[in-house]
């Protein structure tokens, strides 16, 4: 980290003095992964200058590396013929998120000028929800036919290397177009070069087609470790292959989705952009939602206020219980989302979820009860006002864990985004059902509390 905040510093003296013959030295010893970083990390108009110092092979690498504001920002100002250079040079699934990017009119005068065999690859996957096997998939990879003997189908490979620079499986097809099998490059290399590719293939390989959501496309490389996944079409012809960068991808942008959601948007650009006005409108629906709870949680407190008035002692404890209530609900909430999200959570044994996760409440609330009502009975010195804090805390905490389970569940039945819903609701049923077990249980021992 250190070094990268030098090189940094470096880079921001050398951009603010003109130097362009010692920025390209500097950039020329980083990956582009690196100069990205780089570029995230600069003021508005260094990215800019910054950028346009990149020849063209880098900057396509770049391009796809930096983050949604940096890009924007890049594009706004970029000639259409340094771009269409850079769409060019680029892999069609990096290539149609750029081209996605960009205004409607300047995409078209791109996909114009780029290679008319490129400009209808990328034309065809802008077709697909950009959320699909389709939309994450490119078009270029090495695919043989399984008639072929080895040593043709290695002179096949060679000839189209150089559209596809990252394999290491060969798909199989037939003569119609279809996928019939795979074969790795090892056991290619190692076969005999009379041999034909039917004999060496795996056959039936497992594979996506277009419109499978990219989720599920993570899901299926996790479960088989895969480097790359064949896409087909519906009739099962071969139309392109998803690599396992492009999946590390999904899993951060899921992971990130999830996350945002619960706060109340669903897009990270929104959220780390200057945009104030927009930024609020995501935010306020969900921080209405917990006003709104809080100001019932207000109207309870006021229904109980003669026992509040008469023991004053049980005020200190409210912010402890709804405080506990609330932590250990949106905890619960958060797990059973990611466990929906990465189908963790089956809803055949919800029974046993909810019993086990009803004595995980029991624990943490028996726990929790003891030391608060310890603490209750020493600071004022009433052993009943110390029971009640305690077997109040006990169900909180129990009645909380069972909410942050259910409700997720429930939205994920009803097909409303658990992610998006579930953190506002429970954090405000839980604070109201805090004060309302607290001050109930109060109220009926209050005579003795007095």
């Amino acid at each position: 980290m250190e070094e990268f905040y030098n090189t940094l510093q470096n880079l921001e003296k050398l951009i603010e003095q003109g130097r362009e013959i010692p920025i390209i030295t500097l950039l020329s010893t980083l990956h582009p992964a690196d100069i990205a970083e780089l570029i995230d990390a600069l003021e508005d108009d260094q990215k800019k200058k910054l950028f346009g110092l990149l020849d063209i092979q880098t900057a396509s690498d770049v391009i796809s590396e930096i983050d949604d504001i940096s890009r924007e920002l890049i594009l706004e100002d970029i000639p259409n013929e340094l771009l269409t250079k850079i769409v060019d040079d680029m892999e069609s699934d990096d290539a149609i998120d750029l081209i996605a990017d960009l205004p409607e009119k300047k995409a078209q005068e791109i996909l114009a000028q780029i290679e008319k065999k490129d400009s209808e690859a990328v034309q065809q996957l802008l077709k697909y929800s950009e959320d699909t096997a389709g939309g994450i998939m490119q078009t270029e990879l090495i695919s043989v036919n399984e008639d072929m003997k080895i040593q043709e189908a290695i002179e096949r490979i060679r000839a189209q290397a150089k559209e596809a620079q990252n394999f290491q499986n060969v798909f199989v097809t037939a003569k119609n177009g279809q996928l019939v099998g795979i074969v790795s490059l090892r056991k290619l290399i190692l076969a005999k070069p009379d041999a034909r590719i039917s004999e060496i293939m795996v056959p039936h390989p497992i594979s996506v087609t277009i419109d499978v959501d990219q989720e599920e496309v993570a899901n299926i490389f996790k479960k088989y470790d895969f480097i790359s996944l064949p896409v087909v079409d519906h009739k099962g012809k071969l139309v392109g292959q998803i690599l396992v960068d492009d999946i590390i991808d999904v899993f951060e942008e899921e992971a990130s989705e999830d996350m945002l959601r619960m706060a109340g948007t669903g897009e990270e650009e929104l959220v780390y952009s200057g945009k104030t006005l927009r930024i609020s409108r995501a935010r306020i629906p969900w921080l209405l939602t917990n006003l709104c709870g809080g100001i019932v949680t207000g109207y309870f407190l006021w229904l109980f206020r003669i026992t509040v008035k008469d023991v004053l002692a049980l005020i200190t404890f409210i912010p402890v219980i709804t405080a506990m209530g609330g932590n250990v609900g949106i905890q619960t909430s958060t797990i059973m989302v990611r466990g929906i999200a990465i189908k963790k959570i089956q809803f055949e044994k919800m029974g046993d979820l909810l019993f086990r996760e009803m004595k995980v409440g029991a624990i943490i609330g028996l726990t929790c009860g003891v030391v608060a009502g310890v603490v209750a009975y020493f600071w004022h010195g009433k052993p009943l006002l110390g029971l009640v804090v305690a077997v109040a805390m006990f169900l909180a905490i129990g009645v909380a864990s069972l909410i942050g389970t259910v409700t997720p569940a429930f939205f994920k039945k009803v097909h409303v985004d658990p992610a998006l819903a579930s953190g506002p609701i429970v954090a405000t049923i839980v604070d109201i059902t805090g004060i309302v077990i607290y001050m109930g249980i109060a109220t009926l021992f209050l005579k003795f509390l007095v």
